[in-house]
């Protein structure tokens, strides 16, 4: 190990090569085998540090993969979202907040690391303590990205393990740990990974060979059981009912979305892509999120018109509308996916987990100011909708629809609250338009993908532009569209034998673990960090 701090720019170079290296596990991109190896460079750099520039080192690790990964904000909250050019400043803002968490871990664990590395480690092998250390660094990392979904309403786009489900191999244990403790899985295979570099250089290289075998068995563990998990899903899946279902891909740039202007050439496109459905005689057709481009209910006109569409087919759709409620007071703007028939509206569902600078402004009601006019010119239509109320599945046919809409695919909890209500099979409607030309779109299908798989629930997924898609319980994406095309998709989606049903292990009890396990992390690290007080005031000293 380094006997003494690397200078500040080759331990940034470090702290954020590793950061990039993160972002670069993700779709499209995809380079998943990087999230076995990305925290590394995080851990050499910080070592030996003084705490301010530990503290710093996190950050740009956070940082660089912030900003790397989730880019396409800028366009969205600038063109999209009403937020003019304050939309760089919003990504900077975001990219900057979750860093935070990093640079909290790097302090956390520097004196830690800085312990299981020292002269007297390495001239006198323990095995027990970097191990321990290893655990510890990686409970502290995937508590911190499961945290990030709740402070601030939420954000956490890139965790740790996201691009394993490229391989959905890796995700047998999905079903068991879910997408952060599979991360926390990752994050130990990173330590030991550490540690075993590391000792090349004071101690003979046998006394490594421990660090990579443990190393080695978690990826075997993995990889193995999940190889064994893919094959029983991917065999269930096939000896379920199997219903056709139809997709409806319209493809509205955003921009013309809600011109007036283009209304009729959008109402046109989804007369065409229907009739297109309707000639397939599916069970049940998907329309992509506020796929209506005005307020049902409200503009009579258009309204009169889905409902007369809607009355051709003898499979009832599931509509995303945006719907004025005016038997609130004040009225309630509403992001809703509606299951409509031949017979007229039914059950829907109302968008819960709405995007902050997206659909609502954070803490508007706590902050007077921002509804000062000023404010409102700058944040436009970005507060216009109200968050709906928890409502059961939606049932058709028998069958228990778990519905999601756009964002809310990227929170765990909400697709494991649908399975826990009974739902059968889940379902997702985006608009994914607002991301623009960029890798947004794909990033967010794969957040889909691990939520099919922790559940071990088939998914169907329709987006305006793309990528809709037909997920199995394996975490397989059966079938995807192509992106920006104009299309109605046929798919055949091979619904759950009823004795196959229950809720997963993650459902039930695994999506307390990461939580668990963070507090067990923090528990070990102030012992530890008591521990090795004196001797990590000593390097901190000698470092500042």
């Amino acid at each position: 190990m380094l006997a003494r701090p690397l200078p500040l720019v080759p331990s940034l170079t470090l702290a954020t090569l590793g950061g990039l290296s993160q972002a670069l596990t993700l779709p499209k991109t995809g380079w998943w085998p990087l999230a076995f190896f990305c925290l590394i460079a995080l851990a050499v750099a910080i070592q030996y540090q003084s705490p301010k520039r530990v503290f710093l080192l996190g950050w740009s690790y956070g940082l660089a993969l912030g900003l790397a990964s989730f880019s396409w904000l800028e366009t969205v909250m600038a063109g999209y979202g009403g937020l003019g050019q304050g939309g760089v400043l919003v990504l900077i803002a975001l990219a900057a907040y979750l860093a935070v968490y990093q640079g909290l871990w790097a302090l956390l664990m520097a004196p830690l690391i800085n312990a299981a590395t020292s002269p007297s480690v390495a001239r006198f092998f323990s095995l027990r303590q970097p191990c321990l250390v290893a655990l510890i660094g990686a409970g502290l990392w995937v508590g911190l990205d499961h945290l990030k979904n709740w402070v601030f309403t939420g954000f956490n786009w890139s965790p740790l393990a996201m691009g394993l489900a490229l391989e959905p191999r890796l995700m047998g244990l999905a079903d068991v740990l879910g997408l952060y403790g599979l991360g926390l899985v990752v994050a130990a295979i990173n330590g030991f990974l550490f540690f075993g570099l590391g000792f090349f250089r004071k101690t003979p290289k046998k006394r490594s060979y421990p660090f990579f075998a443990l190393a080695l068995l978690l990826f075997g563990v993995i990889w193995f059981y999940g190889q064994k998990t893919y094959a029983h899903w991917e065999k269930i899946a096939q000896t379920g009912p199997v219903k056709k279902i139809a997709l409806l891909q319209a493809s509205v740039d955003q921009e013309m979305k809600w011109d007036t202007a283009y209304r009729d050439l959008i109402l046109a496109r989804y007369d065409l892509l229907f009739q297109k459905a309707l000639k397939a005689n599916p069970w049940l057709i998907v329309w992509s999120e506020t796929a209506a481009p005005f307020a049902y209910g409200h503009d009579a006109l258009e309204t009169s018109w889905l409902n007369g569409l809607l009355r051709l087919s003898s499979a009832p759709s599931l509509v995303g509308v945006t719907f004025l409620d005016t038997s609130a007071t004040p009225n309630r703007l509403l992001n809703r996916a509606w299951l409509m028939g031949s017979s007229g509206p039914g059950a829907y569902y109302d968008k819960q987990h709405l995007v902050p600078f997206g659909e609502f402004v954070p803490m508007m009601e706590e902050l007077p100011f921002l509804k000062w006019p000023i404010f409102q010119a700058i944040i436009g239509a970005s507060g216009a909708f109200s968050p709906g109320q928890p409502s059961p599945p939606l049932i058709h046919d028998g069958t228990r629809l778990g519905v999601m809409i756009c964002f809310e695919s990227i929170f765990p909890p909400m697709a494991r609250q649908r399975v826990l209500e009974g739902s059968q099979l889940l379902a997702i409607t985006t608009n994914d338009a607002w991301f623009g030309a960029s890798w947004a779109p794909e990033q967010h299908l794969y957040h889909a993908v691990w939520r099919a798989a922790e559940n071990r629930r088939p998914l169907i997924r329709a987006a305006n532009n793309g990528v809709s898609a037909l997920i199995s319980p394996s975490g397989r994406i059966i079938q995807r569209s192509t992106q920006n095309e104009v299309e109605t998709y046929i798919y055949p989606l091979h619904l759950l034998p009823l004795d196959h049903l229950k809720p997963t292990f993650y459902a039930l009890y695994g999506h307390w673990l990461a939580p668990l396990l963070a507090w067990a992390a923090a528990l070990m690290t102030i012992v530890k960090g008591l521990t090795h007080l004196g001797r990590a005031r000593g390097w901190f000293r000698r470092a500042s």
